[in-house]
């Protein structure tokens, strides 16, 4: 009966987390592929299998690189977590099985959901638990205690070797893990709370940990020991990293406890405890980790990466407080070349939101090195993407060195484009990319045909520096005279200009540029700027082509705004003109 009842409860499970975690977090596991770089070589997957924890880390990390495709990332972490739950419900049935504690063995499942939707927490995490748990069940089949002694002490050495610091979670189940029960009308065996016991595994623990720091396997104790080891290095994790270790061996305690009772007339009692606490702590543990304060930015990211502007402006449509919101919605705007005439119409606030401020993190890394590219600053742009390689939490970003082969491409360095095409060849998703991209190696006539690389090389400045010791607007100015086809460049050198409210420095820029190759005619926002400048005189309008449907709308909006702080109605003014031109220079000007 508990067989049948565990066929169709853990399916059920599964399925429940699937749709879950697809509805939920969907953009999240896209956003952690880009964590790591699997390559299927063998010199590649050896290196890994010779450090602690190798095992493990390759499993995961070619799991990994699937959740590239749409609802892969929600099924294989479904099946994992799963795969937690059963195992230690075997567990459980093995040390007592009359235990009622199906339900409560769900507690390792929501525990790694939880630190799963953390993107610092390396899903190399849940496969080393998962050989702990393999580990132990079957260690436990083993009837003789000298033989199960023996066992526990070549698992907690092998499961260093394969899967890193789960060995101490292995051994504390060991250790507390009940007494082999008598053979059958013989006497009482020795209890596993042994000095043999402890002493053994004790001892091997503690030898293990100490060595692999002093020989630099791991950097600090508690990435030898805890599962620090399985998050961020440079990172302090959650205290919610420590659930699953702890939820598996209460499991194991309790059921050590309940082996020898008898309690069927309490069992639904017991279920439905069990499913009252279960569902309490998922309530509680999603609102507290679920991190969905970063989940819009894991959105943006990928419809970036995927470059889907459309969808990407329509979900910041609205009210924006992150400036790395606004960053991308400029880089929108700028793929499509609406940057000077759309750029109002959705919540500016400043110039943080063109350019957010680096602070070395792998995902402001990536979005810099997108920016930069979008305007041709192709030095800056190979910076970020070098920085975003480096410091991915994985063994680098796909992202990131895609970047560097372009930009290496750019600069004709073939050799250095080629190393980095050799990385992306062997692995699984990009590997059609990279193949693609041989065609330039060596072959100027092919990058200078090609739409984009070839416009990126036109595009450089011969006098670029990576300090802009001249200034931004100096930097920019070159790359638009290297080439006055591509405006980009421009058009961010006056945004720049307007979001700072610099009217004096935009005058200038824009009486030295307009009318001349780089600007021939002024975007929308630009036109705007321009009335600013010289509101009363009309003629300083048309000298830089403001059209007559701007200077109307202009018109009107000076009327409404007179009669607004006429009638006395100053403080409601913003929300009033809001609603018609909310979207204009002027009212940024005004009241941003």
């Amino acid at each position: 009966m508990n067989t049948y009842k565990a066929l169709c409860f853990w399916p059920v499970v599964y399925g429940i987390l699937f749709v879950f975690l697809q509805t939920y977090s969907e953009f999240h596991f896209y956003f952690v592929e880009q964590n790591q770089l699997f390559q299927n070589t063998w010199p590649y997957v050896t290196e890994h299998l010779l450090q602690p924890g190798g095992f493990a880390l390759v499993v995961s990390e070619f799991l990994l690189q699937f959740f590239l495709f749409p609802r892969a990332g929600a099924g294989i972490t479904a099946a994992l977590l799963t795969a937690a739950g059963w195992l230690a419900y075997g567990i459980t049935r093995r040390i007592a099985p009359g235990a009622n504690l199906m339900i409560a063995c769900l507690l390792p499942v929501v525990t790694l959901m939880f630190v799963h939707f953390d993107f610092n927490y390396q899903t190399y995490g849940t496969i080393a638990f998962l050989l702990a748990e393999v580990m132990f069940f079957f260690v436990l089949g083993i009837k003789r205690p000298a033989g199960r002694l023996m066992a526990h002490l070549s698992a907690v050495a092998l499961l260093f070797c394969l899967a890193g610091p789960v060995f101490l979670l292995y051994a504390a189940l060991a250790l507390t893990s009940p007494p082999i029960p008598p053979h059958k009308g013989g006497e009482n065996t020795t209890s596993f709370f042994s000095p043999p016991l402890w002493g053994g595994i004790g001892g091997e623990v503690l030898l293990i940990g100490i060595l692999s720091v002093y020989f630099a396997q791991y950097g600090e104790y508690r990435h030898a020991f805890l599962p620090d080891g399985y998050y961020h290095l440079s990172l302090l994790p959650r205290s919610v990293i420590y659930f699953s270790w702890c939820s598996l061996w209460l499991l194991v305690v309790a059921s050590a406890r309940l082996r020898q009772q008898e309690r069927k007339r309490r069992r639904w009692i017991e279920s439905i405890v069990q499913i009252v606490f279960v569902a309490a702590l998922c309530r509680w543990g999603i609102a507290e980790y679920s991190d969905r304060k970063s989940y819009l930015m894991k959105e943006l990211d990928y419809y970036s990466r995927t470059e889907q502007w459309d969808k990407l402006l329509k979900r910041c449509e609205g009210t924006l407080t992150n400036y790395l919101y606004i960053a991308y919605v400029n880089l929108a705007l700028l793929q499509k070349s609406e940057l000077g005439d759309r750029m109002f119409a959705y919540d500016q606030r400043g110039p943080q939101g063109l350019l957010v401020d680096w602070n070395k993190t792998a995902s402001v890394s990536i979005l810099l090195n997108d920016l930069y590219f979008a305007i041709n600053e192709t030095a800056l742009s190979q910076e970020m993407a070098f920085e975003a390689y480096i410091s991915t939490i994985g063994e680098g970003n796909p992202r990131a060195l895609k970047r560097l082969v372009q930009t290496n491409l750019i600069y004709g360095a073939y050799p250095v484009a080629e190393k980095y095409i050799s990385i992306l060849e062997h692995t699984f998703a990009y590997r059609d990319w990279a193949r693609a991209h041989r065609r330039f190696l060596y072959n100027d006539a092919e990058v200078g045909n090609d739409p984009l690389l070839g416009n990126k090389r036109r595009s450089l400045n011969p006098h670029a520096s990576l300090s802009l010791i001249d200034g931004l607007d100096a930097e920019l100015q070159g790359i638009a005279i290297s080439n006055p086809s591509d405006r980009s460049a421009i058009t961010c050198a006056g945004a720049f200009y307007l979001l700072e409210k610099n009217m004096e420095g935009f005058r200038a820029w824009v009486e030295k540029n307009f009318a001349t190759p780089v600007l021939p005619v002024l975007p929308l926002a630009f036109q705007e700027a321009i009335i600013i400048l010289s509101e009363k005189d009309p003629d300083y309008w048309r000298r830089f082509g403001v059209s007559e449907a701007v200077a109307g709308r202009f018109a009107e909006y000076k009327r409404q705004i007179v009669e607004g702080n006429r009638s006395g109605n100053s403080n409601a003014l913003p929300s009033l003109m809001r609603r018609a031109y909310g979207n204009t220079y002027w009212f940024y000007y005004m009241f941003k």
